[in-house]
């Protein structure tokens, strides 16, 4: 019988991400005994077996007998992923509970079983999965160093753990990790929700949740952008049409007074001009050059009377004093140019001499 110790010792070590100098302080022992272990020198006396087991959460009948290679771990990871497609999310989690039991501290088996913990927890209310779910998540973290998808990190982990917690209704521990890990404000919408709904802190809530809101207005706003050239590259005029169009009534219905000065008009002109070029190139001339106009006259409207605070911003209780301001030049007139810029390349000699008559200055 092939004796698989020494590998599984070693090979258990890294995926925990711990040095054989790491590992000797835990057991007490010398980094030359870890060393022989690991080349299959010497072997451990049952009570270091122990100390093993417990540090590499296997038993330690998995210690000695079986082969912990990362090829039959990943195989077993690929299958049971795959049949997330096929099976109830109950019966994947008794499948990753068996994968477990041989494969403990692999990355993409302990993740992959707390997903579908946590999935099986929300659903069914079953709260044993939950906090099963929380411990994978937990010793995902410790196994981070074997992870090769840059789209996984701690933060992510940990705050699916804060997701756990409150499908456990423990609203207090959920905001607390959340608070924990709210890098660049990615978990406001979540904090201000738990404040609001769950625990009735109201005032305190509502900052987060206006926080939030703002910041996806700001992504939506480049969001739409990058889009929209997107489809200027891609030469789909009819879809960028359609993007525009609506990204203007999203961004106008954002006023609480659609008649009355924003900062938010500026970004609407820019809107206006991205689809008079739009409609430009689709052949349609009555609508571009209306659109042109549009934008024209919201951006000189906009630099007599400018305004670069919240003020007539539905949805900003509190803050309209705020300062907001973009990088497309002090004047919309100048968020004007910096867009045709951007559409040099594929707007028509026509429309570029429209916008200067408008403009009032050649580019």
């Amino acid at each position: 019988m092939e004796n698989y110790l020494a590998e599984n010792i070693r090979n258990a070590r890294k995926r925990m991400g711990i040095t054989q100098e790491q590992l000797a302080e835990r057991l007490g022992v010398t980094l030359g005994t870890i060393s022989k272990w690991e080349r299959g020198a010497s072997e451990p006396e049952i009570i270091y077996l122990t100390g093993l087991a417990e540090i590499f959460r296997v038993s330690v009948d998995a210690l000695i007998g079986f082969s912990l290679r990362g090829g039959d771990a990943d195989t077993e990871a690929e299958r049971i992923s795959n049949l997330e497609k096929y099976q109830t999310i109950l019966e994947v989690c008794e499948e990753y509970d068996r994968a477990l039991r041989r494969f403990p501290n692999h990355f993409s088996i302990v993740f992959g079983a707390a997903k579908s913990f946590a999935r099986a927890g929300a659903v069914y209310k079953l709260k044993e999965r939950l906090t099963m779910a929380i411990e994978m998540y937990r010793h995902a973290i410790e196994l981070m160093p074997q992870n090769t998808d840059p789209e996984i990190n701690e933060v992510l982990l940990r705050n699916e753990i804060a997701l756990c917690y409150s499908h456990l209704e423990e609203y207090g521990r959920a905001v607390e990790e959340y608070k924990k890990n709210n890098v660049c404000g990615i978990n406001d919408a979540g904090i201000g929700k738990i404040l609001i709904e769950d625990q009735r802190r109201d005032r305190e809530g509502i900052g987060y949740v206006i926080k939030a809101f703002l910041n996806g207005l700001a992504d939506t706003v480049t969001a739409i952008s990058a889009h929209m050239i997107y489809y200027f590259h891609m030469k789909e005029y009819g879809k960028l049409i359609r993007l525009a169009q609506w990204g203007i009534g999203y961004l106008t219905s954002i006023k609480e007074d659609p008649d009355k000065r924003a900062y938010i008009d500026k970004i609407i002109s820019m809107e206006h001009l991205t689809l008079a070029c739009a409609c430009d190139l689709a052949g349609r001339k009555t609508e571009a050059r209306e659109n042109l106009a549009e934008a024209v006259r919201l951006a000189r409207r906009f630099d007599a009377d400018p305004v670069y605070t919240l003020e007539n911003m539905a949805f900003t209780e509190n803050i309209k004093d705020s300062s907001v301001y973009d990088d497309c030049g002090p004047t919309a007139i100048d968020g004007l140019r910096c867009t045709v810029e951007k559409l040099r390349e594929a707007a028509t000699e026509e429309f570029l001499r429209e916008f200067e008559e408008l403009a009032g200055e050649p580019l």
